[in-house]
């Protein structure tokens, strides 16, 4: 038995290295993918997060757009009132003095 080992114990530290080195290498692949898989889940949370900023920005411009249109439409309905009653208060005036 000793023979055999004399005889094959660089083949057998060769094996043993080999199987440590192994052993080794798929410890730090699996680090590596842990590491990589926490990248892109940080990759996919920041272009979520810059999607809602670029939402929000854009849910502002629509809202202040909208608030200057109802201005515009308030005014404009003011003054059709105004013109509205002119017309009305003439028309009730021509109807008085051709009763």
């Amino acid at each position: 038995m000793m023979e055999l080992l004399k005889n094959h114990l660089g083949e057998i530290i060769t094996a043993i290295a080999g199987i440590g080195a192994w052993g080794f290498e798929h410890n730090k692949r699996k680090q590596e993918l842990k590491r990589t898989e926490l990248e892109n889940n940080q990759s996919v949370i920041d272009l979520y997060q810059e999607a809602l900023d670029d939402l929000k920005k854009r849910y502002d411009e629509k809202f202040s757009d909208l608030e200057v249109e109802i201005k515009s439409l308030k005014d404009n309905l003011n003054l059709w009132k105004g013109k509205y009653r002119t017309l009305k208060a003439e028309f009730d005036n021509y109807k008085k003095a051709h009763q």
